[in-house]
């Protein structure tokens, strides 16, 4: 009874150690979810006094950077002021707690507020509230399945041709507001200019004037911060200067809001004076919105509008807006992100929840914005405590301020849009693609004008697919090499090199191509060896269609040999496609002896390139140092460098 009581009680130990070190491992695992979906955990403890400093700073100098634009993109989206501010604060202060870049300011940008307008023109802010609210969930969703993977299939070039594409939309749609033209409704870039070219006889004076003083202004104060003081030949600074420097450094990241406050001061001495020379920005509510979840159906004419409708009038605009939000912040992060401390997925869940919650206090739909990040980074940023100062400033402006933006000319906030957004025209990349790649040259030019004539969503759609075929292409037609090897003994062999992955799509023609080359190259009895270096896997429709190429081989009783195949693709092709006599060789001196019978020294051979063109084929003898495989990848390493070389010469 003892012995067996003893034994019972060190089994319980075992299985008390057993079930602590289970729940020790899920505390563990539950700990490190948490810090790293709350990110406020891992960089507050070390929080220091001289962070809160310069958090402080970078936060108020962001705040005075949003706090116009914010307006400004409210008009562009055709909302009322008060709608950019609500979307300006709250992503700040949840950025705060789950965020990973300190630069990133969440807010409304330039390309948010065009797509919304895009998408909801003419519908009431219901449908713009509900659209931030299911964009955040798409957002969500997307990073619990980590489908970031996603936006890789969108190109630099799709992404540069978009970006010009919307700069030039915005530009033009803010002309009527620079020129003080009545109000009228467009459908889209090539009916807004037509209808600007009828209204322009209306243009107000006072209004155009305003508005290209402050183009002109913005842009002399952007280049305030770059003007040198130090004296010629003396790269130090005094003192003072430093002082200047920061002033017109500071002049420079504010200019928006300078030029704003100037512009309201001159409309009220006029409105005081009696006169009212300019189309003012009109009442803005004041106070802040009230939190409710977004309205999930509504009441129109008598009628209930469901919310299945409501999301039918929304159309696209459910996941174009959020790919494009979710672009737009991983494309900060990764300009801003210094060290391992980047994630993507995390970036992607928070701004999900940023516009979900945001869409409880009115919110448009919102994302990270180059500007104001840059304007953070200059300020010297220490955390994304950042967002907690810039997102107060914006909440007392909504307190204290909102009766005085009712002097806001429209002319200014069109002038601070234009000044915003011309930047992002890129045009540098027109002359690099044309003298290196014509293909993503076209890709530029496709998506820019399928944006301008089509609208920004189909643009984007028709600039990814056609970038998607491109690549479906290159993967189905891959380069193939073939060449003929010679050994030191005279013996012959075709080398057949496709230079990529070996998939359903390519199959057909790698498959007609090792044909034709067995017959042609290979006279219907040269052994061909197919080099599998490049090939990293293979799927079974490729499996099985190799083994009819193999019998084929097998037929006329020409070997078939398969070189430098990796284990998996030999135990696929062995159990798959039940081919279990063919050859495999991993070394040159292992296909000699496949062929011939007999281990040789192949320090030196003979390669015969077979090139053809039209109906002729030229041979090309080639003394070289090392085997013929050697050789192959010697030519494609120098083909390659050339090509860049020559292509950053270009550059």
């Amino acid at each position: 009874m003892n012995k067996f009581g003893s034994g019972e009680g060190k089994n319980s130990r075992k299985v008390i150690t057993y079930l602590e070190m289970k729940n020790k491992i899920l505390s563990t695992r539950i700990t490190e979810r948490v810090f790293r979906h709350i990110n406020i955990l891992n960089w507050l403890p070390q929080y220091s006094k001289q962070d809160g400093i310069g958090d402080f700073i970078a936060g108020i100098t962001v705040g005075l950077t949003m706090m116009p634009q914010s307006i400004a993109y409210a008009s562009l989206a055709g909302l009322s002021p008060q709608f950019g501010l609500y979307s300006a604060f709250f992503g700040s202060y949840l950025y705060v707690v789950f965020g990973t870049i300190k630069e990133v300011s969440i807010g409304p940008t330039a390309v948010m507020s065009l797509l919304t307008y895009e998408f909801t023109n003419g519908l009431g802010i219901e449908y713009i509230v509900l659209l931030t609210f299911l964009a955040g969930c798409v957002e969500l969703i997307m990073g619990l399945l980590n489908l970031g993977f996603l936006i890789d299939f969108i190109s630099t070039p799709v992404i540069s041709g978009f970006t010009s594409a919307y700069s030039v939309i915005i530009i033009v749609s803010q002309l009527k507001s620079l020129f003080g033209l009545r109000k009228f409704k467009t459908k889209g870039f090539i009916d807004n200019i037509s209808k600007l070219a009828v209204h322009l006889h209306e243009t107000k004076i006072w209004d155009a004037a305003l508005g290209i003083f402050c183009i002109i202004f913005l842009l002399i104060l952007r280049k305030a911060k770059d003007v040198h003081l130090e004296s010629p030949g003396d790269a130090n600074l005094t003192t003072h200067q430093k002082k200047i420097k920061k002033c017109l450094w500071f002049i420079s990241i504010s200019r928006n809001t300078i030029i704003v406050l100037v512009s309201a001061v001159l409309a009220f001495l006029f409105e005081t004076a009696g006169l009212s020379p300019f189309i003012l920005s009109g009442q803005i509510e004041s106070g802040l919105p009230p939190f409710h979840f977004p309205a999930f159906s509504i009441q129109e004419n008598n009628s209930t509008i469901t919310f299945p409708e409501m999301c039918s009038e929304l159309g696209l605009g459910i996941i174009v807006i959020p790919v494009v939000a979710i672009l737009a912040n991983v494309a900060i992060a990764k300009a801003f992100a210094t060290g391992p401390s980047f994630d993507a997925t995390q970036e992607m869940l928070t701004l999900g929840v940023c516009n979900i919650f945001g869409s409880c206090v009115c919110s448009m739909p919102t994302c990270g914005a180059f500007t104001r990040s840059a304007v953070s980074s200059a300020s010297g940023a220490r955390t994304p405590m950042v967002g907690l100062y810039s997102g107060t400033l914006i909440v007392l402006a909504l307190s204290l301020l909102t009766p005085y933006f009712y002097y806001i000319p429209r002319s200014t906030l069109a002038a601070v849009l234009i000044s915003a957004v011309a930047f992002m025209l890129d045009w540098n990349i027109l002359k690099i693609l044309w003298n290196c790649n014509k293909r993503d040259l076209f890709l530029v030019v496709l998506t820019f004008v399928s944006c301008l004539g089509l609208g920004v969503e189909i643009g984007l759609l028709i600039g990814v697919v056609t970038n998607v075929i491109f690549l479906l292409y290159l993967w189905a037609r891959p380069t193939v090499s073939i060449i003929t090897c010679k050994t030191p003994t005279g013996g012959e062999y075709v080398m057949v090199t496709p230079d990529s992955g070996l998939m359903y799509l390519a199959v057909d023609f790698l498959c007609t191509t090792v044909t034709k080359a067995g017959i042609n190259q290979g006279s219907g009895s040269l052994p061909l060896v197919i080099n599998c270096t490049y090939i990293k896997g293979m799927d079974y429709t490729t499996a099985m269609a190799l083994k009819v190429v193999y019998r084929t081989f097998q037929k006329r009783q020409q070997p078939l040999i398969l070189f430098n195949v990796r284990t998996g693709i030999k135990s696929m092709l062995q159990t798959t496609a039940d081919v279990k006599m063919i050859l495999y060789a991993d070394t040159e001196k292992e296909i000699v002896d496949l062929i011939f019978g007999e281990i040789l020294d192949l320090e030196r051979s003979e390669t015969i390139p077979l090139i053809e063109k039209g109906t002729q084929e030229h041979e090309v003898t080639i003394e070289i140092e090392t085997g013929c495989i050697d050789d192959l990848i010697q030519d494609t390493l120098a083909s390659n460098e050339s090509s860049l070389n020559e292509c950053g010469r270009d550059k």
